[in-house]
């Protein structure tokens, strides 16, 4: 099979695998009274625990070495599809290498970034589709804004189960990824109370926090 009609099948099908699991039925639970889902931070510590199926405390230790949870996300990905330990992933990152770098280092290929989609996007993700549909890969270097968008959308599309467009509207919104998956869990699981101004992720146009 080529890589054209691998694509098209990976379109297709709309299926994207995490832990084994399709995208379209989401990961996405009721994480129970021990969550203190009030606070944005802890609530994306534990969803992020779930996603990339580390435990919770180390989560929340990486979570303090990066100032951006963006790029909390982004270093937790990578240690997921290079099977490192987040540390690792954290001193590289400290000696400056971009994440387009470190996902070279260790062999992770340009497609494991792209969740497929039928049509190329507009901004900001359609440099990077353009480049990776392509076949571009050997000449690009991919941004660390790219990066962060581009793990951003994954896991939107695959925690929640929601269409890639939308998780890309929710993104060009501005805001953070935490920002959007604690607001969506609240929103889903009935618990807004304080936080009932701030309305569902793909309704606001904020900028990123």
């Amino acid at each position: 099979m080529n890589r054209t009609t691998g694509l098209l099948a990976v379109m297709t099908l709309g299926l994207v695998l995490v832990g084994g699991q399709p995208a379209s039925a989401g990961l996405d639970v009721d994480l129970g009274a021990s969550v203190r889902v009030g606070d944005d931070t802890d609530l994306f510590v534990n969803i992020s625990s779930r996603y990339f199926g580390r435990d919770s405390r180390m989560v929340a230790d990486m979570g303090t070495r990066y100032s951006d949870p963006d790029d909390l996300s982004v270093a937790l990905f990578l240690a997921h599809r290079s099977r490192r330990d987040p540390v690792e992933i954290w001193r590289l990152r400290e000696r400056g290498l971009s994440w387009w770098d470190i996902g070279m280092r260790f062999n992770i290929p340009a497609d494991a970034w792209f969740v497929a989609v039928r049509r190329r996007p507009g901004p900001p993700y359609g440099n990077a589709y353009g480049h990776w549909k392509n076949g571009k890969n050997s000449a690009y270097r991919m941004t660390d804004a790219d990066a962060r968008n581009l793990v951003a959308v994954r896991m939107i599309h695959e925690y929640y189960g929601v269409p890639v467009n939308v998780a890309m509207e929710w993104r060009a919104s501005g805001q953070s990824i935490r920002t959007l998956m604690t607001r969506e869990y609240r929103h889903r699981h009935g618990k807004m109370a304080s936080h009932k101004s701030h309305g569902k992720p793909g309704k606001r146009h904020g900028k990123k926090k």
